[in-house]
């Protein structure tokens, strides 16, 4: 799924399931959670950029990565290429300055959520991605 508004960016989008549960990640200043992730660079595939910015971001190894096209979104910035990434055990490491907070989220509990989060999570659920 593509949307041609000028100024769009390309975000692969990482989902990192672990015992039913979601790894998101909170920007420092912005009150809302969202998936990890961030651009793809020229070149690069959606699966790549996910496992990079899953080692960048969080000191965490992709141990396998599936690119999921059925889950794809278009937001209002962001085009996502979501990719369901097995990483390491361990927990995250916060690198650099872009996040400030991350929790392994069971989708029971309430929580402020970028509208992405909700949406491609619920393509997945639909496509039979979201596991145990």
């Amino acid at each position: 799924m593509s949307d041609d508004r000028p100024g769009r960016r390309e975000r692969a989008t990482a989902v990192v399931l672990r015992g039913g549960s979601v790894l998101l990640v909170r920007e420092a200043g912005v009150p809302y959670y969202s998936l990890p992730g961030g651009g793809v660079h020229e070149g690069e595939s959606a699966a790549a950029a996910a496992a990079r910015e899953v080692r960048e971001e969080l000191g965490l190894a992709a141990l396998r990565v599936e690119r999921l096209e059925e889950c794809d979104h278009a937001g209002f910035m962001n085009d996502h290429r979501v990719c369901l990434v097995e990483a390491s055990p361990g927990e995250p490491r916060l690198a650099g300055h872009e996040l400030d907070g991350f929790c392994w989220w069971d989708r029971t509990e309430p929580l402020a959520l970028h509208p992405h989060v909700t949406a491609i999570l619920s393509n997945m659920a639909r496509a039979g991605r979201m596991g145990p």
